[in-house]
């Protein structure tokens, strides 16, 4: 199922000038009232960074009042998955080269 819009467009709102360098992709998914935001980082996010991006997560939810928010942050440097951008909610991507 493809995440709507108004969630990706929400999250990319949200991340404007919340996204560390450490960050690989971001992508946010909706199942009835619960929200997840999956962040793929390349190593371990200081206080500020891993703040920066639950503030955001503060302002997705803000978007949707009947919703609750899961953060994930997995770090990790293997190949970021093969999967449709749409269907998985991507809002992020980091460029990488190789």
């Amino acid at each position: 199922m493809t995440v709507p819009p108004d969630l990706r467009l929400s999250a990319q709102r949200a991340l404007l000038g919340a996204v560390s360098h450490k960050v690989r992709l971001i992508k946010v998914r909706r199942d009835g009232d619960a929200i997840t935001m999956t962040t793929i980082v390349a190593e371990p996010l200081d206080n500020e960074a891993g703040e920066a991006l639950s503030f955001a997560a503060t302002e997705i939810i803000a978007d949707f009042p009947d919703c609750q928010i899961r953060e994930h942050l997995i770090v990790s440097v293997d190949k970021l998955p093969r999967e449709n951008l749409f269907e998985h909610g991507w809002v992020y991507q980091r460029r990488e080269v190789g």
